[in-house]
């Protein structure tokens, strides 16, 4: 639909790509979502119901391309140790629970959301490195955009109007986002042992600041 309207989009690619899974440990996740950064990317385990009686995550690993590839065709065991230690052991041994699958990264916006009788959302609209869980808030955030703007004016459903006020409610926030997660993906891809230290003091001065901890969690959740 996007392309058929003639919206044009902007790509970036990282030269990473992303091992999908699902595992199983001995350590509960307690609802907590786990995100470890190092070079080549996060490793982010995402909180499921227990599986077969144990604690289960889903793990979203990120590498460069090579990498990645190289970690996708080791046989299970041999995975199953690599990805505990990049994990840092923080909820035990991990054990393979579902099938591997591969994903490339990008980052994607579109110049426009809206088109005649079209409204972009979602991936259609915006695709980013899955940190901090951005792409659901951000597309939950378009949705909520569309339902406000569509209760408070029924009778317009789908004018230009209402398409031209979905842009500008959520283009500006969208890009905001989509360039402060290229700048944590790019930093968790640094290398260089000084840089390495450096994003580490950084962040660690960020997160040690509860007010400025609290209104980070409240952007990544789209309250602000």
């Amino acid at each position: 639909m996007r392309e058929a309207a003639g919206i044009p989009v902007k790509t970036t690619r990282y030269g990473q790509k992303a091992l999908a899974f699902a595992v199983t440990h001995p350590v509960p996740h307690d609802n907590v979502s786990t995100e470890i950064h190092r070079s080549g990317g996060p490793f982010t385990l995402v909180p499921l119901p227990d599986y077969q009686g144990k604690p289960s995550s889903a793990v979203v690993w990120m590498e460069r391309g090579p990498r990645a590839q190289e970690l996708l065709a080791l046989a299970p065991a041999e995975f199953e140790a690599e990805m505990t230690r990049r994990s840092c052991g923080l909820f035990g041994e991990l054990t393979l629970a579902s099938r591997r699958s591969i994903w490339p990264i990008i980052s994607q916006s579109a110049a426009r959301l809206d088109g005649e009788r079209l409204a972009l959302m979602a991936e259609a609209a915006h695709v980013v490195p899955p940190i901090g869980a951005q792409g659901l808030n951000m597309s939950l955030g378009d949705l909520r955009a569309l339902l406000e703007l569509a209760e408070a004016r029924p009778e317009g459903l789908g004018d230009a109007m209402m398409l031209s006020a979905y842009h500008k409610a959520r283009h500006a926030e969208i890009m905001l986002r989509l360039k402060g997660i290229d700048l944590l993906n790019r930093s968790s891809m640094l290398e260089a042992r000084p840089l390495r230290d450096l994003r580490a003091i950084g962040l660690n001065a960020l997160y040690s600041m509860a007010p400025v901890r609290r209104n980070l969690m409240q952007m990544g959740l789209g309250v602000k």
